[in-house]
């Protein structure tokens, strides 16, 4: 088969942006390059070290004399440490590659690739076109010059000096952390890998942490609309539990009235529907009081019995005045009879048989009431 050979100049186009920032050794950075896509397209720039281009196509008959598909150069800026996308589009701008190919009508690929000093990609882009045949039958490319555009990454690479590791934290319209993840890492640089559509976004921030050799952790915050780095709130607070629908009393207590016209937690406690738990403790031999009610309702008695034991004693409450019970020392629970409705209670008052799942006393406790 006839093969045809062909050289193209490969013209490209970059998308331009610019940052520059210099920190100081052994401390995390006071300002990151995230504040914009432009800004991240600027850094990425700062660490293109390589440049790789090829053209490829199914219909290629390779290995024959003279042909050059792929193309591998090194940047160095002309004025050390100012990378200049001028150049990085020069150093492979007209390059001639010449191939053969078996088919015309095959597509052919264009690409490139820059990259840092680790082989990750910061910018590519492609163009796929078809050779044109002219009225004499032969073929040839499409133009003088095969445009190729260039993208950056969707994850673009920042350095964070001294960070072992960076998370980062999305905000809602509220301000509320709604999502935290550690940004990866590339081992070979050391780099981390900043989304590229996070840049400058309101509610985005990121955390540096420096885990130092003896024991302390510096951290940093740095907002993704400044880049700069945010104070942290340090501050602390004492916490204390405090058990629902649980009434405890101090120990020794001599009168227990529970009422929610004078007990605002018991008032609470009905209005969520529901009826305490009543502790009491004694550190010796005692005689208290007990009364229960809620408005309209006096109950009926209440069931009693030491925490370290399982029959339950029942007492009446009666003519609406407390009730004396003696017990010895020892933490009790106290559980209140309302009238059958209220709660759906249905407990034993006597004759050896429980009900809703408690047991009648068979150890008194105190004198029945």
């Amino acid at each position: 088969m006839k093969t045809i050979k062909s050289v193209l100049s490969i013209l490209l186009m970059f998308v331009l942006g610019f940052n520059v920032f210099a920190q100081p050794a052994g401390t995390l950075p006071s300002s990151l390059p995230i504040t914009s896509r432009e800004v991240l397209v600027a850094n990425a720039k700062r660490l293109v070290v390589k440049v790789m281009a090829q053209v490829s196509s199914r219909g290629f008959v390779h290995g024959a004399p003279g042909t050059m598909t792929y193309v591998e150069k090194t940047y160095i800026p002309s004025v050390p440490n100012q990378p200049d996308f001028t150049e990085l589009s020069a150093l492979v701008s007209m390059t001639g590659f010449q191939f053969e190919t078996r088919n015309p009508s095959d597509p052919i690929n264009v690409s490139f690739r820059f990259l840092d000093k680790g082989g990750r990609e910061l910018f590519s882009g492609s163009h796929t076109f078809k050779l044109v045949k002219d009225a004499g039958g032969n073929y040839f490319p499409p133009s003088s010059e095969i445009r190729v555009k260039v993208w950056p990454a969707g994850d673009l690479p920042i350095e964070v000096p001294n960070a072992d590791w960076v998370e980062l934290a999305l905000l809602n319209e509220q301000g509320e952390t709604t999502e935290t993840r550690s940004l990866d890492r590339d081992q070979r640089t050391g780099n981390y890998l900043f989304p590229t559509w996070l840049a400058g976004q309101q509610k985005v921030l990121l955390i540096a942490y420096d885990n130092r050799d003896d024991g302390t952790t510096v951290k940093a915050v740095y907002s993704a609309v400044t880049g700069t780095r945010q104070p942290t709130l340090e501050r602390s607070v004492k916490a204390s539990v405090a058990f629902e629908n649980v009434l405890v009393f101090a120990p020794d207590t001599r009168l227990i009235i529970i009422s929610p016209v004078i007990n605002s937690e018991v008032a609470q406690i009905i209005r969520n529907g529901a009826s305490p738990l009543v502790q009491v403790s004694f550190t010796k031999k005692w005689t208290f009081s007990f009364y229960a009610e809620v408005p309209g309702e006096i109950a009926k008695g209440f069931w009693i019995r030491r925490s370290d034991t399982l029959p339950w004693i029942y007492f009446k409450i009666t003519g609406g005045n407390p009730t004396d019970v003696t017990t010895d020392n020892g933490v009790f629970d106290i559980i209140i009879d309302w009238a059958v409705g209220k709660q759906q209670q249905s407990f034993g008052d006597g004759g050896g048989k429980g009900g809703g799942g408690i047991s009648v006393p068979t150890v008194n406790v105190g004198e029945k009431g």
